[in-house]
């Protein structure tokens, strides 16, 4: 390498000098190429100064100058000749001395740094000072101080760059999910990341970025899952292959690496009925139904078979990662309620008496019924009076003017009625017209409901007292068995007129709704109203016998509070084929298979099917509505409602019908046609 330098002087003659004394050499052993002769600058204002390259004989190659090799001056020596650096404004800093090649690259004018196969180097011309900065994964240090954000730099400065290899440890992570049944196994390769300076062409202000190159390493090894999975006490369902699989094809897929056995699971008891239910299908634009050739009644004859009870499959159990048991999930069998003209024998319930089966869910409680029909051949007017039958009822004529119809079952009227009323338990069938009525289908549904909510209000009421009595009967010492019916008496009496004083407000409610409806309400709700009535009401001393006596009507009316407060399976239908000024109301579907309805206030508790038109009134549904046309060119106001997860579907909607999707409220102001109006994920109504 040539012992080189370049350098600035107020004349050829100075830089030279400077050069030789640097470099410790006479003239006769140095080869000397100026780069520029001292001259005034533009306007006069400031002199250029001459600017040499000096390089030892002993050292140089035989090729020209042009074609010398760049190499940096050997930092020691200019330290040791630092006392000749900052005589004047435009001497060159010793850091910034390079060989002549590499200067041959540099024709940046003014202050700059250069950073080249991993060294700065700093030319610093008059007042003004280059900046350098860190970039990430990169070490500057600047006279031996670590530099963490920009800073100017001279060419005096000692300026070194520090980049290290990074090795990032591979990780592996196993989870136990779905209650100790699977072990999962996560991997993320390890890492070796080898980083270099960039190169940096001369620029005033220069950011040193390292380049990485980064290889993974796969490491994952069969000792080392098997010893975690041990560590966290896994001892059964280890999958050896899934394992070494995971080692061989390491990635960012988790694996499945230990699988508990899972329980089989059992099967609830449930009930086979052995009879054809009628067809409850409803209209859609797809179909074509005939409903005045639908039959509404299925009958059984006297001791057929009615359903089989099919009993509960126990499961077996299974066995998590740490070879724990486990349970399959408790399985109950259908608890059998038999109603009027039902027996069960053995595993069958049996038609006492010929009629229309009746089987209402209520979750795992199934009650069974045969309803007897009466038949009315002719109209219902005043000839033959009101019709009140706890069964069903079939009338051939019509419903005359303020005649009334009551039933605990199904109602089927072949002709038409006008300002008359309906009231079914379950489903009614109209095949001809309604003028001006009220029709009520599922009203026993509606009734138990009210029923169960107000059974709830006295079961807390009941349960209070009880505790009232027993802390009063711990006070004074005294065992329930113990206390006299007279005091026994008394204690209730008191509790009632002093601590719980609205408890029989509630309680005649319960019973007055009882009687009000016991025409389609089973015997079981009277009772326990003749009961709770003569125990908390008239203070029978007959009922309040003993403790243990009242605490049989509070387990009795929560037993039936137990079975009907789950809400009976959706079965109850009103079809009309054609209505005007009526309401119609159905704890289930409500169909319209006709022209459809004029002005009227209809309710469903599930969906609406409208055939025909729907002119005027208002539709309330708990669950969806479905028209053909709503409202009309001369502009009847309809309503149409349903909750936030339901839908409306109308093929045609004329101007001034307003629709309601939970409370989000939308007036059509011009007709549209096929519209599927609902709420999107922001709660807004979306018609398309």
């Amino acid at each position: 390498m040539e012992p080189s330098i370049q350098i600035k002087g107020d004349t050829v003659e100075e830089a030279v000098n400077t050069a030789l004394s640097l470099l410790s050499a006479t003239i006769e052993e140095v080869n000397i190429t100026v780069l520029s002769s001292p001259s005034k600058s533009l306007f006069g204002l400031r002199k250029r100064p001459a600017e040499v390259i000096v390089i030892k004989k002993s050292q140089m190659k035989e090729s020209a100058p042009e074609d010398t090799q760049k190499q940096e001056v050997d930092f020691e020596q200019l330290i040791d000749s630092m006392d000749v650096f900052n005589e004047t404004e435009d001497q060159l800093s010793p850091a910034s001395y390079v060989a002549k090649e590499e200067i041959a690259l540099t024709e940046k004018e003014g202050s700059w740094a250069q950073l080249k196969n991993g060294r700065i180097f700093v030319h610093a011309e008059g007042q003004r000072y280059p900046i350098i900065e860190p970039g990430e994964n990169v070490r500057l240090l600047v006279n031996g101080k670590e530099i963490h954000e920009r800073t100017a730099v001279t060419a005096t400065d000692d300026i070194t760059i520090h980049v290290t290899d990074e090795h990032i440890s591979s990780e592996m992570d196993i989870q136990l999910i779905e209650q100790n049944m699977l072990a999962v196994l996560s991997y993320e390769p390890g890492r070796r990341i080898f980083r270099k300076v960039k190169d940096i062409e001369p620029d005033s202000v220069i950011k040193i970025e390292a380049e990485e190159e980064v290889l993974q390493s796969f490491d994952l090894e069969v000792k080392a899952v098997i010893g975690r999975l041990e560590e966290l006490q896994v001892t059964h369902g280890i999958l050896k292959h899934a394992i070494v699989d995971a080692c061989q094809n390491p990635g960012s897929t988790d694996y499945i690496i230990a699988k508990g056995t899972y329980p089989t699971e059992g099967l609830n008891g449930d009930v086979h009925v052995l009879i054809n239910e009628p067809d409850e299908t409803v209209w859609n634009e797809a179909e074509k139904v005939d409903y005045r050739e639908k039959n509404a009644f299925a009958n059984v004859e006297e001791g057929e078979l009615i359903a089989e009870v099919i009993p509960a499959v126990a499961g077996k159990a299974g066995k998590d990662l740490f070879g724990k048991p486990v349970l399959p999930k408790p399985i109950k069998d259908v608890t059998i309620r038999l109603g009027k003209n039902v027996i069960q024998a053995n595993k069958h319930l049996i038609a006492m008496k010929g009629g229309r089966p009746q089987l209402e869910w209520r979750g795992m409680f199934l009650k069974a019924d045969v309803m007897e029909e009466l038949v009315h051949w002719k109209d219902v007017d005043l000839e033959s009076g009101h019709i009140y039958f706890h069964g069903d009822i079939r009338i051939h004529g019509n419903i005359q003017e303020s005649m009334k119809v009551e039933s605990g079952g199904k109602v089927y009227v072949k002709g038409m009625m006008s300002k008359a009323v309906i009231e079914a338990g379950q489903s009614v069938t109209m095949e001809n017209n309604v003028f001006s009525s009220m029709i009520s289908a599922g009203k026993s549904n509606i009734i138990i409901d009210e029923l169960v909510a107000k059974a709830s209000e006295i079961l807390y009421y009941l349960d209070h007292m009880m505790l009232a009595i027993k802390q009063l009967l711990m006070v004074r010492h005294e065992q329930a068995h113990s206390i006299e019916k007279g005091e026994l008496h008394q204690l209730i009496r008191l509790l009632l007129e002093r601590k719980y004083t609205d408890f029989r407000n509630i309680l005649s409610r319960f019973v007055l709704k009882v009687q009000e409806n016991k025409s389609i309400l089973e015997a079981e709700w009277e009772e326990i109203a003749h009961r709770l009535r003569h125990t908390f009401i008239i203070l029978s001393k007959e009922q309040i016998d003993d403790i243990a006596a009242i605490e049989d009507i509070v387990e009795e009316l929560r037993a039936l509070y137990e079975l009907y407060r789950i809400p009976a399976a959706p079965g109850c239908q009103l079809t009309v084929p054609y209505a005007i000024n009526s309401s119609l109301y159905s704890s289930g579907d409500l169909v319209v298979n006709g022209q459809g309805i004029y002005h009227c206030r209809a309710r469903a508790g599930n969906d609406v099917f409208i055939k025909g038109v729907c002119r005027g009134g208002e539709i309330v549904a708990g669950r969806n509505v479905t028209i053909h046309e709503v409202g009309s060119e001369a502009g009847s106001k309809t309503n149409i409602q349903v909750p936030a997860d339901g839908f409306i579907k109308m093929n045609m909607v004329y101007e001034e019908t307003t629709i309601q999707i939970g409370r989000r409220v939308h007036t059509f102001a011009v007709a549209a046609t096929h519209i599927h109006a609902h709420l999107n994920k922001d709660g807004m109504i979306v018609l398309r």
